[in-house]
C-alpha cells in the first residue's frame, strides 16, 4: 500500500480527544447536531475510570471483582486481597454502587466510598460557608494569603510583634486579590520551637480582631491550639487551619464545631516515613475527616491539605502534587501550600526564600492543572495574576477575558 500523502491524511484532521479536558467529548458529542441523544454513548464508551482502594476485606474483593466484571471492568488485587485497582468504563463505576449494596452493610459502605469518589473526581467542589463569606470553587482558583504574625517565619516575611504591621500586610494581601487572608503566631518552620498559648494570643488576636473589622475578606487563623483558635473566631474569624487536621489538640474539634466556623485539615507527620506517600496522605485525612464528624462539624464546611513540607521530603513533595488529583476522592476542596518550601530551594540549587517566586508560581500552576482549588501563597499579587491565565486556560476562558481590550497585531 502506497502511504497516505499529508494532503490525504489532512482531508479527516483526526483528533484525540482523550487525555483532555473532560468537556471535549461531551462539546463534539454536541456538536454534531443530534442534541443530547449521543450521551448515553458517551457514559458507555466515552471514558474509562481507575482508582485505586485499600483496606478491603478479602469477601469484599471477591465481591467487588464479581460485580465489576460484570458490568465490564476489571479488578486487579493484591495476593492477601486488601488492596485493589478497579479499572473500566465510567458507566460501570456509576452502576456499581448498587450493585455492592445488594451484598450487605460493608459493601454498601464501600459503594458509598467508590460513589463519592468518582463524584469528587468528576466535579468541583460545592462552596464552602465561611460567616457570611461564601467560598466558591467553580469559576477559579483561589487564593489565601499568608501573615505571618511571627519573629520567626521560614519565609522572612514575618512581622514580629508589631501589630500594626501585620495588619497593613493582611489588607495589602486582600487588595492584591487574597480570597482569604490566614494570620499565624506561631512559626511552623523545621526545627522551630513551640511559642506558649498566652504569646500566641498576643500576636494574633488584634491582628485577626482589626483585619475582620476592615476587611471584605474572610480571615482564617492558623493555629494548632484550641484555645488560640476559639478566641480567635471570638474576635472575628470564620476560618480555622489546623496544621495537625485535629490530631493534636483534642479540644480542637469541638472549638471548631461549637463556633460553626469552616476548618481546614492538614497532613501532617512527626517523621517522614511512608509506604506510598500520597496512599498515606489521603488516609491521614479521612482520619481527620472523621474526627471532624464525630465532634459534629459538617463536612460542608471542611477543606483539606496534604500539607506540602510537613513531615516530607522534597521528593515526597514532588510526588504528592504530581498525584495531587488522587486527593480528589475525599470530595472536597483541595488546599494547597506550596509557597517559599525549601523544596524549591532544593531545585533552585539553594536558593534562599526570597528567591523562590517563579518555583512557587510553577507548582502553583501545576496544584491547579492536577486539582488544587485553592493555593497559600506569600506572594499573593504574582500569584492571582498567573492563575488568572493558567485558569483561563484550565477551567474555560472566563467571561472577563473576553471583556479585556483585544491586543494589538503584535500582542
Amino acid at each position: 500500500m502506497t502511504p497516505a500523502s499529508e494532503a490525504e491524511l489532512g482531508r479527516y484532521n483526526v483528533r484525540p480527544l482523550t487525555p483532555g479536558p473532560e468537556s471535549a467529548l461531551r462539546d463534539t458529542a454536541l456538536a454534531l447536531g443530534a442534541g443530547t441523544a449521543g450521551l448515553p454513548a458517551l457514559a458507555r464508551h466515552g471514558r474509562a475510570e481507575a482508582f485505586a482502594v485499600a483496606g478491603l476485606a478479602p469477601d469484599e474483593c471477591r465481591v467487588l471483582s464479581r460485580e465489576l466484571r460484570r458490568l465490564g471492568g476489571e479488578v486487579l488485587s493484591s495476593v492477601a486481597g486488601d488492596r485493589a485497582l478497579l479499572l473500566g468504563p465510567l458507566s460501570a463505576f456509576g452502576e456499581l454502587p448498587s450493585r455492592l449494596t445488594e451484598w450487605g452493610r460493608r459493601t454498601e459502605v464501600l459503594g458509598a466510598a467508590l460513589g463519592a469518589a468518582l463524584a469528587g473526581r468528576g466535579s468541583r467542589p460545592a462552596p464552602v460557608v465561611a460567616g457570611r463569606h461564601v467560598l466558591r470553587f467553580d469559576r477559579r482558583t483561589l487564593v489565601m494569603g499568608v501573615v505571618n504574625a511571627t519573629p520567626d517565619s521560614f519565609s522572612g516575611d514575618g512581622t514580629g510583634d508589631d501589630p500594626a504591621t501585620a495588619v497593613a500586610l493582611g489588607v495589602a494581601l486582600a487588595a492584591a486579590g487574597a480570597d482569604i487572608v490566614d494570620v499565624g503566631g506561631e512559626s511552623t518552620r523545621p526545627n522551630s520551637s513551640p511559642v506558649p498559648e498566652e504569646v500566641e494570643l498576643a500576636r494574633v488576636l488584634p491582628v485577626v480582631r482589626e483585619l475582620a473589622e476592615r476587611l471584605d475578606t474572610p480571615v482564617s487563623i492558623d493555629t494548632r491550639k484550641a484555645a488560640v483558635a476559639r478566641a480567635a473566631l471570638e474576635a472575628g474569624a470564620v476560618i480555622v487551619n489546623d496544621v495537625w487536621g485535629l490530631r493534636r489538640d483534642p479540644a480542637m474539634a469541638a472549638t471548631v464545631a461549637e463556633a460553626g466556623a469552616a476548618l481546614v485539615v492538614m497532613h501532617n507527620a512527626a517523621e517522614p516515613e511512608y509506604g506510598d506517600v500520597v496512599e498515606d496522605v489521603c488516609a491521614g485525612l479521612h482520619a481527620s475527616l472523621g474526627l471532624a464528624e464525630a465532634a459534629g462539624i459538617e463536612r460542608e464546611r471542611i477543606i483539606v491539605d496534604p500539607g506540602l513540607g510537613f513531615g516530607k521530603t522534597p521528593a515526597h513533595n514532588l510526588e504528592v502534587v504530581r498525584r495531587l488529583g488522587e486527593l480528589r476522592g475525599l470530595a472536597r476542596p483541595v488546599l494547597v501550600g506550596p509557597s517559599r518550601k525549601s523544596t524549591i530551594g532544593v531545585l533552585l540549587g539553594g536558593a534562599p526564600p526570597d528567591r523562590r517566586l517563579e518555583g512557587t508560581l510553577a507548582l502553583c500552576v501545576l496544584a491547579a492543572a492536577n486539582g488544587a482549588d485553592l493555593v497559600r501563597v506569600h506572594d499573593v499579587a504574582e500569584v492571582v495574576r498567573c492563575l488568572r491565565v493558567a485558569d483561563a486556560v484550565l477551567r474555560g476562558t472566563p467571561e472577563e477575558i473576553l471583556a479585556l481590550p483585544r491586543p494589538g497585531p503584535t500582542g
